[in-house]
């Protein structure tokens, strides 16, 4: 073989590497895909621990694009500007997060999270022109499902725990829950020699709780034995078997005694539903002397005025009936007058005795005149002077 065919050989050889080279990048990804379309977003975070250009972005743990540039800014934050695959649509209300990708190489991670209704609360409650009420209305939750688009800018970006940092404080927990198995481990051997002590030898407090409640047992014995021998008496038992005759006696009487009760307790309550309705009828009756107290009270001075007058007229006729010149105080002073006096009551008594046969004989006429008018009254007679009957 020549020279030229030598480096012929070696060219095509190289050129063949060069196109494997390419095809195995663009099948395993290990380049971007240029014929696919993509948008940018910006996204601003507190911190970005671990990232950096070309860092990947996940939805679900899928990738859909990667970090294009990372900005510290003068003031506190940093602004991610992540390009994003066309075919992936990202919405406002999800959640851009930083994690680790790998605890072993530490390498960052960009997510998008499904946001909690109080983060979304937190993020979107008084925007769009609506009033921060603490709650979303639809035009809030419109915006917080619209797909972000090229250009973009969003804030509230947040950084996961780092799960080193939950490793150390849960070693700092197990320190603790350590110190604390021995402290218990400790005062488990403290019960076990107490336990030890009470129940060790024939002096220990166990043997001593035993003799005690040996003793209480004892008496507890002799106390039935003699409450046995006080039952076991023939007059006890004779009253017993009293009472438990009387008993259905005595139950009858209690009943008829809560009889009697109830009937008491319904009579009070009549009594007082009587008390009501009279300390009603008062309050009826007492009402209009309040609304005319005032007339009352001027009426009853009037008439105490009148009876003053009427005091003022007594007084001055028993003044009269007093005075010497009077004709009641002469008849009471006078002897004579009062025997005048006397004498003509006996002069109108005797009167009256001898007046009464002519009113007796009048009554007699009467009565026979009602009965036979013709027998007492003849015109013949009366006229001839010879009467034919006559009065009798």
């Amino acid at each position: 073989m020549d020279e030229q065919g030598y480096r012929f050989g070696v060219g095509v050889l190289v050129v063949a590497s060069l196109v494997i080279a390419v095809i195995l990048v663009l099948f395993f990804g290990a380049a971007p895909n240029f014929l696919t379309k993509r948008y940018v977003v910006t996204i601003r975070f507190d911190a970005a621990p671990g990232v950096a250009t070309d860092t990947p972005v996940r939805k679900n743990g899928v990738q859909i694009g990667r970090v294009k540039s990372v900005q510290l800014l003068d003031e506190e934050g940093v602004d991610l500007a992540l390009e994003l695959d066309a075919a992936y649509k990202i919405r406002a209300g999800e959640m851009p997060q930083i994690g680790t990708g790998s605890i072993i190489t530490g390498d960052a991670v960009v997510e998008f999270i499904p946001a909690t209704p109080k983060n979304l609360l937190a993020r979107f409650d008084g925007t769009g022109g609506s009033p921060k009420d603490g709650m979303l209305d639809a035009n809030e939750k419109q915006l917080a499902d619209a797909q972000i688009q090229d250009g973009d800018f969003l804030s509230g970006g947040r950084v996961a725990p780092d799960p080193l940092d939950t490793l150390v404080n849960m070693q700092d927990s197990f320190a603790t829950t350590l110190t604390a198995i021995e402290q218990a481990g400790n005062q488990v051997n403290g019960l076990a020699l107490d336990v030890r002590k009470i129940i060790g030898g024939g002096d220990g407090e166990l043997q001593k709780i035993a003799q005690k409640a040996e003793m209480t047992i004892d008496n507890f014995n002799q106390t039935l034995d003699a409450i046995e021998i006080i039952f076991r008496d023939p007059n006890l038992k004779s009253a017993l078997d009293t009472v438990a005759t009387r008993l259905p006696e005595l139950v009858d009487e209690a009943e008829a005694v809560m009889q009697q009760t109830e009937s008491t307790l319904a009579s009070f309550e009549g009594v007082g539903q009587a008390a009501e309705e009279t300390m009603q009828n008062i309050t009826e009756f007492t009402e209009p002397l309040g609304d005319q107290g005032e007339q009352i009270v001027l009426q009853a001075l009037r008439t105490l005025d009148n009876l003053d007058g009427l005091l003022v007229d007594v007084r001055q006729i028993t003044a009269r009936v007093n005075n010497s010149d009077g004709t009641l105080a002469r008849l009471l002073d006078d002897e004579t007058l009062y025997y005048s006096l006397v004498d003509t009551v006996q002069n109108v008594e005797t009167l009256t005795r001898r007046l009464r046969p002519v009113v007796e004989d009048a009554r007699v006429l009467s009565d026979k005149l009602a009965r036979d008018p013709s027998r007492l009254i003849d015109l013949r007679g009366a006229i001839t002077g010879r009467p034919r009957g006559g009065i009798k």
